[in-house]
């Protein structure tokens, strides 16, 4: 299930069920988006739309295990977590070695 939240006059919260843990609890990822384009927020079918596609966009991330859920940790926890996720399947191997030299 997922759902969009109005949380101010140009901000939204994309919230994303990601299954349930151990005690039976869901699970939820979420995502706040800021929509600046004056043009955008003013048309209500437009917005809905864009949103919809941003909340798709964002469920299929979470359920391909690629969202990195903002929380506090390591410098260098987040770097490999960052490699397993994303860098090992969507960088080139030349890009990927530049990478790790730095």
């Amino acid at each position: 299930m997922a759902s969009i939240e109005k949380r101010g006059t140009n901000s939204w919260r994309l919230i994303v069920e990601a299954g349930y843990d151990a005690q039976g609890k869901r699970i939820k990822r979420s995502k706040t988006i800021k929509i600046e384009d004056e043009a955008l927020l003013r048309t209500t079918k437009k917005l809905r739309g864009f949103l919809n596609e941003e909340l798709v966009k964002f469920k299929i991330e979470v359920e391909a295990g690629e969202y990195i859920a903002p929380e506090k940790m390591k410098f260098e926890a987040f770097v490999e977590e960052w490699r397993t996720k994303y860098a090992d399947k969507k960088l080139s191997p030349k890009t990927l070695i530049n990478t790790q030299i730095i």
